[in-house]
């Protein structure tokens, strides 16, 4: 009798003891589970920290490249032909003076940015400011102001010619690739048409945009459209 006792106690314990260790086992798995998605999850969040911070660092160094690429998207080469014909007289020339320099003052002027050069023209015509001349705004206005008028017929063809085969050189300043624009001031009342119509063709054929700004209380509004396009507001902050 006391040895089935012995068995019995002896079986209960080995029983307890099982159990014990399975508790034990589940518990320790239960814990690495719970270690190892604590550590999936620290990795991940460091993983999304990391990203949204490269993210955001990529944000900013694009944001940062957009603008510094603004500040000199609206760069180009221009290049001013002035009527300075009897049709016009001297008061409504300083008036075109005054509307180039209205024009500049809305660019930024200088090296790696916008270049203006001017053309003025009559019976002929003559580049008085190539491009290159000026890099400041203040002396290049101060340059504008001292043209003087002259008179002469509307010679619309002799400008056109000077900015075409003058305009635009590497001697004169212009800088390879970069947009080509010539703004025509006049009355439109030109001496000889056909030959102006021939040059704006040539023109266009070598990549010059030709605009046509009107001035003078007479203007030919016909036939300033048969030359260019009325000019668009040019400016850049």
């Amino acid at each position: 009798m006391k040895v089935w006792w012995i068995l019995l106690l002896f079986a209960i314990t080995i029983e307890l003891n099982n159990k014990l260790c399975h508790a034990k086992g589940d518990l320790s798995e239960n814990s690495n589970e719970s270690k190892g998605d604590r550590s999936v999850k620290s990795g991940e969040s460091k993983g999304d920290r990391s990203k949204n911070s490269d993210e955001s660092k990529g944000g900013r160094s694009k944001n940062s490249g957009e603008s510094i690429e603004g500040i000199g998207a609206c760069k180009y080469d221009l290049i001013f032909v002035l009527d300075m014909s009897s049709s016009l007289g001297p008061t409504v020339f300083e008036k075109t003076k005054d509307y180039v320099i209205e024009t500049i003052n809305k660019n930024k002027v200088g090296h790696g940015q916008t270049q203006i050069g001017v053309i003025t023209f009559s019976d002929d015509a003559k580049m008085d400011i190539p491009l290159k001349q000026y890099k400041k705004k203040e002396k290049l206005i101060e340059a504008i102001r001292s043209i003087r008028w002259k008179g002469g017929v509307t010679n619309i063809f002799k400008g056109l010619n000077v900015l075409r085969l003058e305009g635009f050189t590497k001697k004169n300043g212009y800088r390879k690739k970069m947009e080509k624009i010539g703004i025509l001031v006049t009355d439109g009342k030109s001496t000889n048409e056909q030959e102006t119509h021939s040059e704006v063709e040539l023109l266009e054929s070598e990549g010059i945009k030709l605009f046509t700004k009107g001035i003078s209380d007479d203007i030919d509004e016909e036939a300033l459209r048969t030359i260019g396009d009325e000019v668009p507001e040019i400016d850049c902050f």
